[in-house]
């Protein structure tokens, strides 16, 4: 048996699965009876899988002595508001990542291109050289 007849028989096996549950299309059904009648393999699944859904079908109901409780909807709401506060989060970090400078970009490269190369030692030094900076930005006049 080749590997495209392996394939076949897995699909044709996925669509019987369907038929059992009476969730095949027209043409499938016909594409399904067709393979069944030329695979002894698969028409072997076939009878084997219908006589167990058969059985589970006909099996009284169990009656439990303990009782299962589904769970509402309002985890289904709660999964929304963590989904919410995750993406929240996130949006909150870029925008301080940003606010503060750590991400990369036009703007922060055009600052690392026209800082001085040597660390300043004095932060008073420093401090006078941001206020010219931010002064030359804010007035178009002044900037070089």
């Amino acid at each position: 048996m080749g590997q495209i007849h392996l394939d076949t028989c897995d699909r044709m096996r996925e669509l019987f699965s369907a038929a059992l549950d009476g969730e095949l299309s027209e043409l499938d059904d016909a594409r399904l009876e067709a393979h069944l009648a030329m695979c002894p393999g698969c028409r072997s699944y076939a009878d084997r899988s219908a006589a167990a859904a058969r059985l589970v079908r006909s099996a009284p109901l169990e009656q439990l002595d303990i009782q299962i409780v589904v769970p509402g909807r309002h985890l289904a709401v709660a999964r929304k508001l963590q989904v919410a506060a995750a993406a929240a989060a996130v949006v909150a970090t870029v925008g301080l990542s940003v606010a503060v400078g750590t991400l990369t970009g036009p703007s922060a490269t055009r600052v690392q291109r026209t800082a001085p190369s040597a660390k300043l030692r004095f932060p008073d030094q420093e401090l006078r050289m941001l206020e010219r900076t931010s002064q030359a930005r804010s007035h178009p006049r002044l900037a070089l």
